[in-house]
């Protein structure tokens, strides 16, 4: 085994892959580089080391492991690509300034309600926040399960009951009034969004050989899907079809190489909150979320006569669970049913007189 000493840290040949040790507390910490090249263990070795002064790590021991370590193991999961995008962003931004160098095992009830307080104070909601401690949540349970352990006791992690269930829809001409105010690279999202109730993230990890125009047909892959299941949606006539040519044409002239049939400048899109937000301002839905045009393309699916079976393969749900939890009826709906009620009782009574 080849080894080179470099002050405080060792590097170190495993086979063809280069390691590095170094000592905090007086307790060793192994990291792999995953390379052959010795300057990215070395590399890896500096990043160890700073984050050792900086106090961002320790020696290992349940103890004595700090919450930023653990924070920094769940990111290098088995997750997806989308999810780590956004986890991270979380972390940075509010998780490992709250408690990144606090000691896991000091985690306790009052330093999470706290940052509750904190966090709902900013006007952000109890929803937000739950979802910002499931992510702590899962680092612990994923120090547990270690090898050695980093944590002996996951602790209780406080979450508020949601009551509030969100029941936003996007009317027709909301929907032209937004689509007019968006950025051009945000208009065939939207449109697709808006039309076939596709998520978020499957609709970001669309490639440009998914998307057969002879056919009308989009092709989902399997392990592009949250359910992990292939399927198909329709290109419809008129917006959708129309922008997602205009995005092709663009995508042969500008950047050829590029896959990513929602992208900017050839890159693919993974985060446009901010624009999103400006745009529903801008067009009188403040409080419209993306997700919001999932539950309304189910909706206008089935008033347009959809199947339900055909409804949930289009969107993607494996239940309609989606209908019933978000009870989706409006004020229009109620109005069809009112005509329709009327309508058969005035036949009835009329039956009735006869």
């Amino acid at each position: 085994m080849a080894k080179n000493t470099y002050g405080a840290g060792t590097i170190y040949l495993r086979g063809d892959v280069w390691w590095v040790r170094v000592f905090v507390d007086n307790n060793p910490i192994s990291r792999s580089s995953k390379s052959t090249k010795k300057s990215d263990a070395i590399k890896l070795r500096d990043q160890l080391l700073a984050k050792k002064y900086r106090g961002e790590i320790t020696g290992g021991t349940p103890d004595k492991v700090l919450i930023g370590e653990l924070l920094d193991d769940v990111l290098k999961s088995d997750i997806e690509d989308s999810t780590r995008y956004i986890w991270k962003l979380v972390v940075e931004k509010n998780l490992r300034p709250s408690f990144g160098k606090v000691r896991a095992a000091r985690l306790s009830t009052d330093l999470m309600d706290r940052y509750r307080e904190k966090r709902t104070g900013e006007g952000y909601s109890d929803a937000t926040v739950n979802r910002e401690l499931s992510i702590m949540r899962t680092a612990f349970h994923n120090g547990r399960k270690r090898t050695p352990p980093k944590i002996n006791v996951v602790p209780y992690f406080p979450m508020v009951k949601e009551t509030t269930v969100r029941k936003g829809f996007l009317t027709d001409a909301q929907y032209s009034t937004l689509r007019d105010e968006l950025q051009d690279e945000l208009k065939s999202l939207f449109v697709c969004g808006y039309i076939t109730g596709i998520r978020k993230g499957e609709l970001l990890d669309i490639r440009w050989p998914q998307v057969d125009f002879e056919s009308g047909i989009i092709a989902l892959e399997p392990d592009e899907t949250k359910n992990r299941e292939g399927r198909s949606v329709p290109i419809l006539e008129g917006d959708m079809c129309e922008l997602l040519l205009e995005a092709k044409r663009a995508r042969d002239a500008d950047w050829p190489e590029s896959p990513w049939v929602f992208n900017r400048g050839g890159r693919q899109i993974k985060d446009f909150r901010g624009a999103w937000e400006q745009a529903c301002k801008k067009a009188g839905v403040p409080e419209l979320n993306f997700h919001d045009l999932r539950r309304t393309a189910v909706r206008n699916m089935r008033r347009a006569g959809v199947p339900q079976v055909i409804r949930m393969k289009i969107s993607g749900h494996k239940t309609d669970s989606m209908e019933r939890r978000y009870n989706i009826v409006d004020a229009d709906d109620l109005s069809i049913a009112k005509e329709f009620m009327e309508r058969r009782m005035k036949a009835a009574q009329t039956v009735t007189e006869t």
